[in-house]
């Protein structure tokens, strides 16, 4: 249904970009501690933070996500989502 939100979807983005920007950073992060290959050249010193980088703005990804508002349902009608405190 295209016109209802698809909550499950995005909850399996944030988690997804949580789950995999945490690992990325952390898996990488510690190659990075244990194997510092200080001489190597520009390109490969670059192509080895890339996955940290990209850790990174998965994380970030996920928490922009997470702080865009809820849509309505459709399916509730306007004055039940106005009366959600039970008066």
């Amino acid at each position: 249904m295209p016109d209802q939100p698809n909550y499950l979807r995005r909850l399996g983005l944030i988690m997804g970009g949580f789950l995999g920007g945490f690992t990325l950073i952390l898996v990488f992060g510690w190659n990075l501690i244990f194997y510092p290959n200080s001489g190597d050249p520009w390109l490969i010193w670059a192509l080895r933070r890339l996955p940290v980088v990209v850790g990174a703005f998965c994380i970030l990804g996920a928490f922009l996500l997470l702080r865009q508002p809820v849509q309505n349902d459709p399916g509730v009608p306007e004055d039940d989502l106005d009366n959600m405190d039970g008066a």
